[in-house]
């Protein structure tokens, strides 16, 4: 079984309908949820990469499947190292935040989960990532911040000390949460 998962893993690509059935594949046996998690410490870069992005693929699926996972969805995402993997870590942060946030929550993030969604995405924002998990951080700590009263004003400053040097990508995305920070409340 174990055999079989990893090589659907290192098949999965690009294409609509090869994520489509695995993610399938995924939702009908959430027990392989557990097995994919171990793929994701794998040290071959291929497989770990790939089985992150299968997880992600999921959570836009199915957010609480995944949630049941965010114990050691947050340790591996506070040591992760690879592109490929802090990517699908910092959407599935967001979509939680959002499925979170939202007016049908499916999930509900404690205290503690959003300090540490919070934690991790801020070492995210100051360290050298590439753009998706920077935008994905931006957003989330923008929803946290409507509730967190002191994350928006640290998340300010971030963005506008790293926006001279960001990427153009960057920079849409921090124009934008910066224009929502700056927005007048209205009472």
């Amino acid at each position: 079984m174990k055999d079989k998962l990893l090589t659907d893993l290192l098949q999965l690509n690009t294409t609509p309908e090869n994520r489509k059935i695995f993610t399938q594949r995924l939702l009908e046996s959430p027990l392989l949820i557990e097995e994919v998690l171990v793929f994701i410490l794998d040290e071959h870069k291929d497989v770990s990469g790939k089985a992150a992005r299968a997880l992600e693929l999921v959570c836009q699926k199915d957010a609480a499947l995944i949630f049941q996972h965010k114990k050691k969805l947050f340790e591996i995402a506070s040591t992760a190292k690879q592109d490929d993997v802090i990517r699908p870590l910092a959407k599935i942060f967001e979509l939680w935040i959002l499925d979170h946030f939202s007016k049908n929550p499916t999930i509900q993030l404690q205290t503690k989960d959003q300090e540490k969604i919070t934690t991790i995405c801020f070492d995210w924002l100051i360290s050298p990532q590439k753009v998706a998990p920077q935008a994905y951080s931006m957003q989330t700590l923008y929803l946290l911040g409507t509730k967190t009263a002191w994350i928006h004003p640290e998340l300010k400053l971030i963005l506008e000390q790293n926006y001279a040097r960001g990427t153009s990508g960057y920079k849409a995305r921090a124009r934008k949460i910066l224009q929502k920070i700056n927005k007048p409340t209205t009472a």
